[in-house]
């Protein structure tokens, strides 16, 4: 079974059977979970699908052998775009960036692309995360006219940096745009367990960055380990229920965290 060789801050060397590894992207990343063989003699395994919306969906494959044998066929057998990691870290040749070019797709060096947290859980690192987000928002379908944002006038055009969000109370909150303005339930915005009606992780990840100004990093006291994830989340759940287009939160490395592209305050 073939293995690859993950970095560390600590330079301690582990070494982790490929599969794992795509499992746990997979779950810190919300994919679909779909490993299969798709071409034995170049490595090439499809490993997950990326719902971009219900009638879009993205591939994930891994190649651990001859990429350019590997595009070649992913390229005849259709004309989708892909997500590509290969198990090997430098710089692509000339003939592959073509490819991927042709193939409006993105590759992936594991090697360079990976970071190894405390508990052992594999996740894309922070750049990985930025250029993927970057990567989906192009391919990502405009969102449909939501009917809970009624009463809420939101011009075709509207960008998340003319919004303002005002925290009213731990239930409610103020969205202001372009001169209209409305009060939406933490129920209104998708953000209820299911079960029991109560808020979900994200909307208490949004009181978060509402408590600090729109910026959350990792010395926050509300930067739980899996907040990538929720921030994901939380920018599926804003962009589908206000109904605006873009990312609402945006990875910034000048200070290692992330920044709401909105404004946003807390009541008081």
């Amino acid at each position: 079974m073939e293995t690859q060789t993950l970095p560390r801050r600590d330079a301690v060397v582990f070494r982790v059977n490929l599969p794992l590894i795509f499992r746990s992207i997979c779950r810190t990343s919300d994919w679909r979970w779909d490993y299969h063989e798709v071409r034995e003699a170049e490595g090439l395994y499809r490993i997950a699908v990326d719902s971009l919306s219900p009638s879009v969906q993205l591939s994930i494959f891994c190649v651990s052998g001859d990429l350019d044998a590997s595009l070649a066929y992913l390229a005849a057998v259709s004309n989708k775009t892909y997500v590509i990691f290969r198990s090997s870290g430098g710089d692509l040749d000339a003939n592959s960036q073509l490819m991927l070019q042709r193939m409006h797709s993105i590759d992936f060096a594991l090697p360079q692309c990976t970071e190894l947290g405390d508990r052992g859980i594999v996740a894309l690192n922070d750049s990985a995360m930025q250029r993927l987000t970057d990567f989906r928002r192009q391919h990502s379908p405009p969102p449909e006219p939501n009917p809970q944002n009624q009463g809420l006038d939101v011009p075709p055009a509207t960008t998340w940096s003319s919004v303002q969000i005002h925290f009213i109370d731990n239930e409610t909150i103020r969205v202001s745009v372009a001169g209209s303005s409305r009060i939406f339930h933490y129920t209104q915005l998708g953000m209820a367990n299911s079960r029991n009606a109560k808020p979900v992780k994200q909307w208490q990840l949004l009181r978060t960055y509402a408590d600090n100004h729109g910026v959350l990093t990792w010395r926050d006291s509300g930067a739980a380990q899996n907040v990538k994830k929720q921030t994901q989340e939380l920018n599926k759940k804003l962009i589908a229920s206000l109904g605006i287009a873009g990312t609402a939160i945006e990875y910034d490395r000048s200070i290692k965290g992330y920044r709401t592209v909105f404004r946003i305050e807390a009541d008081g």
